[in-house]
């Protein structure tokens, strides 16, 4: 049986607030999608119509081919886990895993054996008899994912559950959760609004904006084929050029741009990351003089401020280049930006 997960035309209104504005996505089977934004995009809103906390105004929700509208959340095969653990504080932690199954008529004979091979696999092996007081928040969370998985879902859905967690922890979790996923073969939707997070365990990325699902595809395409603005902003292009096509260049306020000859381009802007640009003290065959006016560091590497007379003299134009820490740099020397025409993208969607 598919247990892929398919959101057809979904809106969801709050009085007169659109909060999901026609939300198409499909998840394939075993796949785990991140559902990526800002705070207030509506993801969060999206999963509790998935996993039937909440009604959608109007579309559908599929599990492979079975519509899931008007099934309860009980009887959905779906499992939750949120960014607070949510233990129940008077149960041991064999108890609270077990409380899917030993709530039931007819419990597992073998219950007391699956908690603790559940226990082994989110590796927290012999700690059944731990009170949740005792435990840190990775371990609250690791208990939380154990307990859902004990329901044996077709569908894991995650709400922030690291979003509590320190950051040596996040990235600790965050690959656990990738293992336990493929362990499984689960169909994993994720949300979150760290893009670092959502970019390393993710198949796929659903990125929402307003909500709006702006971009969905791997996590590749959302650094090198950004499809607005909105989106190469979000994963950190500071370089967004307003211009148009001509020929096989992209024209803008103080440069004409190369651009790949080999690739399809349409759009009224240009999206150029950072860490493609170079400075350089000699020309090249593809580049334009600037003066850098300052720089910071951003990690291990340098962030340049270079700025260029507009050609049309109606002003300054900025451009961000990402070098390393090593660089040997003078503010108001005259330098070359250089690129390489294949790293340019030119954005479908100007907005």
């Amino acid at each position: 049986m598919n247990s892929g997960v398919r959101i057809e035309s979904v809106k969801k209104t709050f009085g007169s607030t659109n909060v999901l504005k026609d939300i198409n996505l499909e998840v394939e089977k075993g796949q785990l999608v991140s559902i990526l934004g800002s705070s207030g995009c509506g993801k969060t809103t999206l999963l509790r119509i998935v996993a039937g906390l909440e009604q959608a105004s109007d579309g559908h929700i599929y599990f492979g081919e079975d519509v899931q509208d008007s099934v309860t959340v009980e009887k959905r095969s779906i499992a939750m886990v949120f960014q607070k653990a949510l233990l129940f504080p008077n149960m041991t932690i064999g108890e609270n895993v077990a409380f899917s199954l030993s709530a039931k008529k007819k419990a597992p004979k073998d219950l007391d054996k699956r908690v603790s091979e559940m226990l082994e696999l989110v590796r927290l092996p012999g700690f059944e008899n731990r009170r949740p007081g005792e435990l840190s928040g990775g371990q609250e969370q690791r208990v939380s994912l154990a307990r859902a998985l004990m329901r044996n879902p077709r569908i894991l859905l995650l709400d922030e559950p690291l979003s509590a967690l320190d950051a040596n922890l996040r990235v600790e979790m965050r690959n656990f959760i990738r293992e336990i996923h493929d362990s499984f073969e689960m169909t994993t939707l994720f949300v979150t609004h760290d893009q670092e997070e959502a970019m390393s365990i993710s198949d796929k990325i659903a990125f929402m904006e307003s909500g709006i699902l702006e971009q969905y595809g791997t996590p590749d395409s959302f650094v090198s084929k950004p499809e607005s603005r909105r989106v190469a902003k979000f994963f950190g292009c500071q370089n967004i050029f307003t211009g148009h096509i001509k020929g096989h260049e992209f024209q803008t306020l103080f440069s004409c741009f190369a651009l790949d000859s080999g690739s399809q381009h349409e759009g009224r802007a240009l999206a150029v990351r950072q860490e493609d640009l170079t400075i350089s003290s000699k020309p090249s065959e593809h580049c334009f003089a600037a003066t850098v006016v300052g720089w910071q560091f951003v990690g291990s590497r340098i962030l340049v401020t270079c700025e260029i007379a507009n050609i049309d003299g109606s002003g300054i134009s900025t451009v961000f280049v990402e070098t390393d820490r090593f660089s040997e740099l003078v503010k108001n020397a005259g330098v070359f930006v250089c690129y390489a025409p294949r790293r340019l993208h030119v954005l479908p969607r100007g907005e």
